[in-house]
């Protein structure tokens, strides 16, 4: 039995492969209708990319002209903007059109032209070469000959009172640092005690300059009526109204000599307006004494010389003026702002003037030879206000900004930025001993600042709009302010 188990061997059985199925010309058969089928199927499909259609063409054309648009970057100047249009042969103002609206037209004016057109409009050689010369060029006019002798008047005027306080000066370095001390305390107190003494309704307008007379009795503001109110102090009474201005009275100033040595016959205030118009006023009439000159266009600001015999004005077309009020003439015409000045303020000796324009730059002028000796850089946005401090190297400006700057002339640069406000600051006043300043802004709000390391001391809330100006009195007993709400407020230290 086991041999023959042993004796078996395996079969290997074949694998038998059959055939497809089906006839093999049925499957070729189908195979050609299928090829078939896709054939007619491929003759049926549409390529739209091989069509011309025109609404697509210009709905492309239009996503491309405002692609272009928004890459073009326009000058922000409103007068430069009209002479593009105008290079265009396009009107430079429509009915109802604001500077942004005209800036957009241009901009849509700009898109549909070649990219060689454009730079061509843009930045035309001719073009650049003029705003290069505009910018870096000061001019000085040739005066009448009594300037000449206005310049020698300021000069021995400003070396009396530069001599007087630098002796003033070198009286304060002998006397005890507890003596600073003291006066530094006696400030602070004074500043935290501040409060609203009063408010009155100064004109049917907002009120846009207040101003202490020299004896610290009297305030005089300007409205956007057209009229200047003087007002006694404390009890806040009108004792003048004047009235002459056809536009906004712009700015109001007392005479250096006003309720001091002036007669009341003779000249003791003046003011501006947008009418372009300076007049000078007495304190026995509601009529004015005289009008200077007109301006061509709006004068924003006027200031006294601390002689009392000169008066400085700034106005819109880009210049300032100097007036001698002896002779009621004009002895001085000079440009140098881009665009309008709208600030300036003289020194306390005299022998310089700071003005501030409309183009973020200010500048100081020497009255003596007539030279611009420094250039005030820094500011983004409109100076709107400035003053020299009583140490007479330094100036405080304000801007639109936000800001505040100090300025040393010794070394001809800005010595420390404020943060000031969060909104424009549209006025600022130091104290006459130059120990704080004060200033208002379109935030609704006054600040107080210490000059020893520009410090902020504190915030006055008291109006519920717009604050158009502030002033303190020269017996620092006073703060006077004006909004927009057409009234002024006083203030003073509480007394409970």
């Amino acid at each position: 039995m086991g041999e023959a188990q042993q004796s078996i061997v395996p079969t290997i059985i074949q694998k038998v492969h059959f055939g497809s199925l089906a006839n093999e010309e049925i499957v070729h058969k189908l195979q050609a209708e299928a090829e078939k089928r896709e054939a007619e199927k491929r003759d049926d499909q549409f390529d739209l990319e091989m069509v011309d259609n025109p609404m697509e063409r210009e709905v492309m054309a239009e996503f491309e002209r405002r692609r272009r648009a928004r890459t073009l970057t326009l000058p922000t100047d409103d007068g430069h903007v009209k002479l593009l249009l105008r290079k265009l042969n396009e009107p430079i103002c429509l009915f109802g059109e604001d500077k942004l609206d005209r800036k957009e037209r241009l901009r849509a004016l700009l898109s549909t032209l070649s990219e060689e057109e454009v730079t061509r409009i843009l930045h035309s050689p001719e073009e650049t070469e003029t705003v290069q010369q505009r910018d870096s060029s000061t001019w000085y006019h040739k005066g009448p000959a009594a300037l000449r002798d206005v310049r020698v008047t300021i000069a021995d005027f400003s070396l009396r009172r530069a001599q007087e306080r630098l002796q003033k000066a070198r009286e304060e370095t002998t006397r005890a640092t507890n003596d600073a001390a003291v006066r530094a305390q006696e400030m602070h107190r004074w500043v935290a005690a501040l409060a609203v003494y009063g408010s009155q309704v100064a004109d049917v307008r907002p009120v846009s300059y207040c101003e202490f007379s020299p004896d610290s009795k009297h305030l005089i503001t300007s409205g956007w009526s057209g009229e200047c109110s003087i007002w006694s102090i404390p009890e806040s009474n009108r004792e003048r109204k004047f009235v002459g201005h056809a536009s906004q009275a712009g700015c109001a100033r007392f005479h250096p000599g006003a309720y001091v040595f002036q007669e009341p016959y003779a000249l003791n205030a003046a003011s501006c307006s947008h009418d372009g118009t300076v007049k000078l006023w007495s304190l026995e009439s509601d009529s004015p004494l005289s009008e200077l000159e007109p301006h061509s266009q709006r004068v924003s600001r006027i200031a006294f010389h601390p002689s009392g015999r000169f008066l400085a004005s700034c106005c819109f077309d880009c210049s300032w003026r100097l007036f001698d009020l002896q002779y009621g003439q004009e002895v001085l015409f000079q440009e140098g702002h881009s665009r309008p000045v709208f600030h300036a303020d003289f020194q306390v000796d005299g022998s310089l003037i700071m003005t501030a324009g409309m183009d973020c730059y200010g500048r100081v002028w020497d009255l003596r030879t007539g030279r611009c000796i420094m250039f005030l850089e820094g500011h983004q946005k409109e100076i709107h206000c400035g003053q020299w401090l009583p140490n007479g190297y330094q100036m405080v400006t304000g801007s639109a900004d936000n800001s505040c700057m100090v300025w040393d002339l010794r070394i001809r640069r800005a010595l420390k930025p404020i943060a000031a406000h969060t909104s424009l600051v549209s006025g600022l006043r130091v104290e006459s001993k130059g120990q704080y300043i004060i200033t208002s802004s379109f935030d609704n709000s006054l600040k107080v600042w210490e000059t020893c390391g520009w410090r902020p001391l504190r915030q006055l809330m008291g109006h519920d709009t717009k604050v158009m100006g502030v002033d303190v009195s020269p017996d620092g007993k006073w703060v006077a302010s004006v909004a927009f709400d057409r009234t002024f407020k006083l203030w003073t230290k509480q007394l409970y």
